[in-house]
């Protein structure tokens, strides 16, 4: 890409810790807004900034409009990317049964072509058979003597046998191509049902996509005007205004997430199959990485299942002694050189906008982005779907606790029903690069703690 576009987007880093003050981060004047009863307008600015208090009460109350109004862009986003999510895996389901579909296709008429030989090789040998049932004795009869007579007889009864080997073949082609043949019109069925689902999970998509960047859109002109009115009132520019609001925004996320304890959000489960998906929550800087350490698989716990009922007479079953799980497999250090070519990667990307289903070269979503970023070094990643991306990370052992986080990992959000819905990249230094929801550019923005799942995964992650 060119070296122009990107110097445009540098800017786009430094206040990327608010979507709305992304905007305002341009330093281009606001656009007229109607003035609306919730929000203070210029008069009361002007009559408030005559007074240190009153200055102060009406920075605070500007300041917690700015944080409604990034809480509804972040809940239209939030809706986005779950509906996003939703059809990248429906779209995965609907191309796994299209493969199905096409390779049980073949087979089947692979099958049906080897049965029609089979017939026709059982047909022509039945009928030379029957065709000399009716001279055999005859033929044999006039046979020049006992050596002859034996010689006839045995070429009647190969003819018999091959013919009912050949039978037998033959039927077992046909069992075989009609066996292939309805499980090949099953998959042509599930194929029907998996695009129509996806082409619903499509529609639903595009309808959130659109409402949240038209949200995203409106209450980023409330904004806007806000943040001319902070800094208006705080005696500085509007660049310094955002990163203010941005610093209050992040420390009430922060008071939230201690007094909701310590606890993580809980893990999806394993999902069968699976891009999408921005991000949401208030903005939290996480804690510097520490060094990670060797670190394990998750052991998934297995529910409960009640005790099968004995018959009376039968005798207790000996109690065996527990058994100690067996130790799950570290996860290696990351290859740091790959993992800062993906963070590189991305980074190029900040500031390119975001599009639904975007995987490149100028407009991303979240797993559009996570999954060319490690293409771009040779990996795969699972996908362009951030669910996709966590279950293969957990087949291959790759998934470490958040609190060992490096540059390069990959870090989820789950919508608490299965789905990761949001995936970004670690940066280092608590930052992670995004590309977050409609009307949002990719950005590198603080690592939020609302519905991050507790581990991260590594794809440069070398043998252990």
């Amino acid at each position: 890409m060119a070296d122009t576009p990107r110097r445009r987007r540098d800017g786009a880093r430094l206040v990327g810790a608010v979507t709305l003050g992304a905007v305002t981060a341009t330093l281009v004047a606001a656009p007229a807004v109607a003035d609306d009863p919730q929000y203070p307008s210029w008069g009361d600015v002007q009559r408030a900034k005559a007074d240190r208090s009153a200055a102060e009460t009406e920075s605070a109350r500007i300041t917690a409009l700015l944080g409604g109004l990034q809480d509804k862009a972040d809940a239209a986003g939030r809706t986005a990317a779950i509906a996003a999510e939703r059809f990248h895996r429906a779209k995965l389901a609907e191309d796994a049964a299209r493969d199905r579909h096409r390779a049980l296709a073949a087979q089947a008429d692979t099958a049906a072509a080897t049965a029609r030989t089979s017939r026709m090789r059982a047909g022509l040998l039945a009928a030379s058979v029957a065709r000399g049932g009716g001279t055999d004795l005859q033929l044999m009869l006039d046979a020049g003597g006992a050596t002859d007579f034996l010689h006839r007889l045995a070429t009647v009864s190969q003819l018999s046998a091959q013919s009912q080997e050949i039978t037998r073949r033959a039927l077992a082609d046909q069992n075989e191509a009609t066996a292939l043949g309805e499980q090949a019109d099953a998959a042509a069925d599930l194929l029907a049902r998996s695009a129509a689902a996806a082409k619903t999970a499509l529609d639903g998509a595009q309808q959130a996509a659109a409402v949240a960047a038209t949200a995203v859109g409106a209450e980023q002109q409330h904004a806007d005007r806000l943040v001319s009115q902070l800094a208006e009132l705080r005696g500085t520019s509007k660049r310094v205004a955002a990163q203010y609001a941005a610093g209050v925004r992040a420390e009430q996320a922060q008071g939230r997430a201690a007094d909701a304890g310590p606890g993580e959000p809980q893990e999806p489960a394993a999902p069968t199959t699976a891009s999408g998906g921005g991000s949401s929550s208030a903005p939290a800087a996480a804690p510097p990485p520490s060094r990670p350490t060797s670190s394990s698989r998750p052991t998934p716990s297995a529910s409960p299942r009640p005790p099968a009922a004995s018959p009376p007479s039968a005798a207790p079953a000996p109690v065996e002694p527990a058994r100690p799980a067996p130790a799950p497999r570290p996860v290696g250090e990351p290859n740091s050189a790959q993992a800062a070519s993906a963070v590189a990667f991305a980074r190029d990307q900040i500031g390119d906008p975001y599009r639904f289903a975007g995987a490149g070269p100028d407009s991303w979503d979240c797993s559009g982005l996570t999954m060319q970023a490690y293409s771009s070094v040779g990996i795969g990643i699972g996908g362009h779907s951030a669910t996709a991306q966590y279950a293969l990370a957990r087949s291959q052992g790759k998934l470490v606790p958040y609190a060992q986080v490096r540059v390069g990992d990959l870090i989820f959000y789950t919508d608490g029903g299965g789905d990761m819905y949001h995936v970004a990249l670690y940066s280092g230094g608590g930052m992670m690069i995004e590309a977050p929801y409609p009307g949002v550019p990719v950005r590198e923005v603080p690592v939020r703690a609302g519905d991050r799942v507790s581990q991260v995964a590594r794809p440069t992650a070398t043998a252990s």
